[in-house]
C-alpha cells in the first residue's frame, strides 16, 4: 500500500478543502516547505491539487506548482482543473509524473482514451462522490452517474489508475466512503486510490487489510501533524504474515520440463485475422509441446449476446488468472476490443506479457498504449509466407520464454 502526501494550493497557500467552498482551512505552511518536509520523510510520491484552477478562478497556482516540480526528484502528480489535452502535455512536459483528470474524465471519453494514449500509465482519474453520486466542476455539480456507472468504462480508456474520494465534510464518517472505494476496487484491474479516508494511524493499519486498494491519499492529518508521515509509511510497507493459502501467489516453475499456460489476447472482428491466429497458436503449440494456449474469444464456450459485461470480464479473468504468461498480438488491434483490459489485468496481477507485433507497422494510439503495457516485444517480418512469419515467431517466443523462466 502506497501512502501519496498531499498538498492542495489556494491562492499560494495551503489548505485543506471542505466540501462547502468557504469552509476551507489555512494552514501556516508554505507549499515549498510542505514539499520538502514529505520528501525529508520519505515520500515515494506526492500530489499537488491547484484548488483554484480546479473552481475555474480567474487565477491558479499553475506557475508556482511548475517551480515545486522542478525542485524535486519525487514524482509528483498534478490535479486540479486540467480540462485540455494542451494542459496535460504542457503539465508531462513541466515534469509531472501524472496527471489527474476529475470533470474531464466524465464530460469528454475522447480526450481521456487520447491522453493516455499519448502518456501510457500517465493518466489517473479522480472520482469525487457525495452521497453515492459523482460531483464534477470542482464539487459543486452533482451528476446523475453512480461511480459504479463509470468504472469499467474508465478502466477501457488506457487510464493508470482510479482516485475516489467523498466529498463530504472533515468531520464526517468515512466508513461508507471507504466502503464504496471498495467495492469499485472489485469492478476493475487497475489500480484504485483511496483519498480522505486516512485520519490516524489505524486507518491506515485497516485499509492496508484490504487487498484491493493500492494507496492513500492523505492531506488533512499530514498537513496539520496529526500523524507523522514516517510512521503512515512503516504501516502501510508491514507484511501480513499470517495470508491464508489462497492468498498466497505461488511462482510457476516454466522451462522445458515444465508447462506453461499462456493466454492469448487477439481480439479481431476480422475473418482473416482470426484464421492467421489460429495458425500462429497451432504453430507454437506444434513447436512447442509444453506450451498450452487459449484464445478465449475462440475457445470459450459462453453466449455473449445474454452476458453482461461484468459477466463477460469475470470470464477472462478467471482464465488470466490461471494463465502463467499473457500473449498480446499488437497488429490491427482495434479500440473496442478487451485488449486493455487483458494488459491492464495481467499487469496488475504480475502476469509477465509478451507483445507480438511488426517492425514494419505503423503504430497507431491503441497499439502505442498496449505496447506499452508489454514486458517484453517480440518483433516478426511481415510477408506473404504467413507459415514463415508464425515460425519466426513461434521461435522468438520458445527462446524467450524458457530464458525468462529457468
Amino acid at each position: 500500500m502506497i501512502i501519496i502526501p498531499e498538498i492542495q494550493i489556494q491562492d499560494g497557500k495551503v489548505i485543506t478543502r471542505a466540501a462547502i467552498e468557504g469552509d476551507d482551512i489555512i494552514h501556516d505552511i508554505s507549499p515549498r516547505q510542505a514539499v520538502q518536509n514529505f520528501v525529508a520523510d520519505g515520500a515515494q510520491m506526492l500530489q499537488i491539487v491547484d484548488i483554484d484552477a480546479a473552481r475555474s478562478k480567474p487565477a491558479n497556482n499553475a506557475e508556482l506548482i511548475k517551480e515545486l516540480l522542478n525542485e524535486t526528484d519525487v514524482p509528483i502528480q498534478v490535479a486540479g482543473g486540467i480540462r485540455t489535452l494542451t494542459q496535460i502535455n504542457d503539465w508531462f512536459e513541466a515534469g509531472a509524473a501524472r496527471v489527474v483528470l476529475g470533470t474531464i474524465a466524465i464530460t469528454d471519453s475522447p480526450l481521456v482514451v487520447e491522453a493516455a494514449s499519448r502518456h501510457p500509465g500517465g493518466i489517473i482519474v479522480h472520482l469525487a462522490t457525495r452521497g453515492g453520486y459523482v460531483m464534477i466542476d470542482g464539487w459543486k455539480t452533482q451528476t446523475a452517474f453512480m461511480p459504479q456507472d463509470l468504472v469499467r468504462d474508465l478502466q477501457m480508456t488506457g487510464i493508470a489508475g482510479i482516485v475516489h474520494k467523498g466529498t463530504e465534510r472533515l468531520d464526517s464518517e468515512t466508513d461508507e466512503v471507504l466502503a464504496l472505494t471498495e467495492q469499485l476496487s472489485h469492478d476493475v484491474s487497475i489500480p484504485i486510490y483511496t483519498s480522505g479516508t486516512v485520519r490516524t494511524l489505524d486507518d491506515i493499519a485497516r485499509q492496508r487489510y484490504l487487498p484491493n486498494i493500492n494507496g492513500a491519499i492523505v492531506s488533512h492529518a499530514l498537513i496539520t501533524g496529526e500523524i507523522a508521515l514516517k510512521d503512515a509509511l512503516q504501516i502501510a510497507a508491514e507484511k501480513e504474515t499470517n495470508l491464508e493459502p489462497d492468498s498466497i501467489t505461488h511462482n510457476v516453475n516454466m522451462g522445458i520440463h515444465h508447462g506453461v499456460r499462456a493466454y492469448l489476447a487477439a481480439y479481431n472482428s476480422s475473418q482473416a485475422a482470426r484464421v492467421w491466429n489460429l495458425a500462429l497458436r497451432d504453430m507454437i503449440t506444434e513447436d512447442n509441446p509444453y506450451m498450452e494456449i487459449l484464445i478465449p474469444q475462440h475457445d470459450l464456450e459462453f453466449d455473449i449476446e445474454n452476458l453482461t459485461q461484468r459477466e463477460l470480464q469475470a470470464c477472462y479473468e478467471n482464465e488470466l488468472d490461471k494463465a502463467d504468461i499473457v500473449i498480446v498480438i499488437l497488429e490491427g488491434v482495434e479500440a473496442e476490443a478487451w485488449t486493455g483490459f487483458e494488459c491492464g489485468y495481467a499487469r496488475a496481477h504480475g502476469k509477465y506479457i509478451y507483445g507480438i507485433t511488426s517492425d514494419q507497422a505503423v503504430k497507431g494510439p491503441s497499439q502505442q498504449r498496449f505496447e506499452a503495457m508489454c514486458d517484453e516485444l517480440i518483433h516478426f517480418s511481415p510477408g506473404d509466407e504467413v507459415t514463415k512469419t508464425h515460425t519466426e515467431i513461434s521461435h522468438a517466443l520458445a527462446t524467450r520464454v524458457m530464458v525468462q523462466n529457468q
